[in-house]
């Protein structure tokens, strides 16, 4: 595994816990983490809208 942050390029830390173990870069916040942000955002409801919702159903 490299030691190097695949962001910035800076030196990971290793954190490990019992048998479990990750890797950080105190530099940019990169956590050993795989996520997918390509996709598209979803709507998501404001609170004034779900309220009025919620008040139109009572």
């Amino acid at each position: 595994m490299s030691h190097e942050c695949p962001r910035c390029g800076a030196e990971l830390t290793s954190l490990s816990l019992g048998a479990a173990t990750a890797v950080a870069c105190d530099d940019c916040g990169y956590a050993d983490v795989e996520a997918d942000h390509s996709g598209e955002p979803e709507f998501a409801e404001s609170w004034a809208d779900a309220l009025a919702r919620f008040e139109e159903n009572q």
